[in-house]
């Protein structure tokens, strides 16, 4: 009888942790439901902002196919110094902070 009152007894242990868990996990739930979800939509300005660019950008390629020449590089934009750069090249803002500016520029 010892053995069977202790499997009852693991039994029951291991369901009362199951529900704790359970609980302990819709709390977290509930508590991100009242504080809302990130708004990740963009407004109607950053949506017309962004196709401007893309209008313009696209201008610039025909342009320069047009001209015979290369299009433009795509820039972004440096995690360190915020400077806009050719992705090919590296940060001119980021290399002159480390070595200081190049010769002949001051």
């Amino acid at each position: 009888m010892g053995r069977e009152e202790s499997k009852e007894q693991a039994k029951e242990a291991a369901r009362e942790k199951e529900l704790a868990a359970a609980a302990k996990k819709q709390a977290q739930k509930d508590k991100v439901w009242e504080q809302g979800a990130k708004d990740t939509s963009k407004t109607e300005e950053e949506l017309a902002r962004d196709a401007a660019a893309k209008a313009r950008r696209a201008e610039a390629e025909k342009q320069a196919a047009a001209e015979g020449g290369k299009p433009l590089p795509m820039m972004k934009k440096c995690k360190e110094c915020g400077t806009k750069y050719n992705p090919k090249k590296p940060c001119p803002g980021c290399i002159e902070a480390m070595f200081g500016p190049a010769k002949g520029k001051k």
